[in-house]
């Protein structure tokens, strides 16, 4: 064998060799212990820093053999990501190649005030950043809202890589107005002889949210009040007169509160409050851009959570009597 193919063949053994080394290296690695539980990929991060991250005593030589035999992995995206009790470094690297990052979430309840909400972000930890508030109100409002209450619907939302408190704030905003402008596009026709305009459906949707916390009841709900508007009746319902009187209420509601002449006392003002006194749900939306109409003109706490519903006075009368003053 002439003495050039030999040694030919002699250094393709050596490449195999180095090759096979290298391939046993890197396999090693898939029982190598990642260093460290939790790992926050910023967005721009290159797989070397990420490598390095999870098993720091690499060279730069090192992370570039693994990512010469497994290419896919120099694709990593961002977010935070938890690893298992017992993965390893490779598992790592494949669980951010994937994107399998934790999902984080926050459920903004129905029924609660934009201050109250605000309150909740602040403290939530998973959620960076402060808010920008002027004056206690979000500055990312346009500027046809006068107020910054029921701006923001009320849902689970859920993320994966890094969001700010503003950019949830505009979520919920951004997904409060595609809910809001979807219910009056496909609002009853009786419901938009009687209100006039997507804020005021929002209005309502606010009251009918705190008045009941039973799906069942809000199209009902949500006809009384509408009705009762139509006939030019006063909407005289109490979680407008507490909204009114803010940080005054002490959970006493007193007949010298319904008297006292407030933006939002229904008993004392005409048609709607000037702003929603709550955030809403999807659901609240739907039931007065489809109300249950009945006929009926008030109702009465129940004692079970629920209401009962009646036509005149008279017989709202005798309800009050029967379930509120137990005679």
């Amino acid at each position: 064998m002439p003495a050039l193919v030999r040694l030919g063949l002699l250094g393709l053994v050596a490449i195999s060799c180095l090759v096979v080394m290298g391939r046993l290296w890197v396999e090693s690695l898939r029982s190598e212990p990642v260093a460290i539980e939790v790992l926050t990929v910023p967005a721009g991060s290159t797989a070397s820093d990420v490598l390095k991250a999870l098993h720091p005593s690499l060279s730069v030589r090192e992370r570039a053999l693994v990512f010469s035999l497994y290419p896919e992995l120099t694709h990593v995206q961002q977010g935070k990501y938890a690893f298992a009790r017992h993965a390893t470094v490779l598992s790592a690297m494949e669980q951010i190649h994937r994107g399998d990052a934790i999902i984080e979430r926050i459920t903004i309840p129905e029924g609660i005030t934009a201050s109250e909400l605000f309150d909740r972000l602040s403290a939530h930890e998973a959620l960076e950043g402060e808010l920008i508030l002027s004056e206690g109100v979000w500055t990312g409002l346009g500027d046809q809202w006068s107020s910054h209450e029921g701006a923001f619907l009320a849902e689970t939302y859920f993320w994966q890589q890094d969001l700010s408190k503003n950019a949830l704030l505009e979520r919920a905003h951004q997904a409060l107005l595609e809910s809001l402008d979807l219910a009056w596009m496909h609002a009853d026709p009786a419901v938009k002889t009687i209100l006039k305009s997507p804020y005021e459906l929002l209005i309502l949707a606010s009251i009918v949210e705190k008045e009941t916390a039973l799906a069942v009841e809000r199209p009902r709900i949500a006809g009384v009040f509408l009705e009762r508007l139509k006939r030019k009746m006063r909407l005289q319902t109490d979680p407008t007169v507490i909204y009114g009187l803010g940080e005054r209420f002490d959970g006493n509601l007193t007949r010298q509160h319904l008297r006292e002449k407030t933006p939002y006392n229904t008993y004392r003002i005409d048609g709607l409050p000037p702003t929603p006194i709550a955030l809403v749900g999807p659901d609240a939306l739907g039931a007065v851009a489809h109300p249950e109409f009945t006929g009926d003109l008030y109702f009465v706490a129940d004692g079970s959570g629920g209401h009962v519903f009646s036509r005149t006075l008279e017989a709202h009368n005798a309800n009050v009597r029967k379930y509120q003053l137990k005679r």
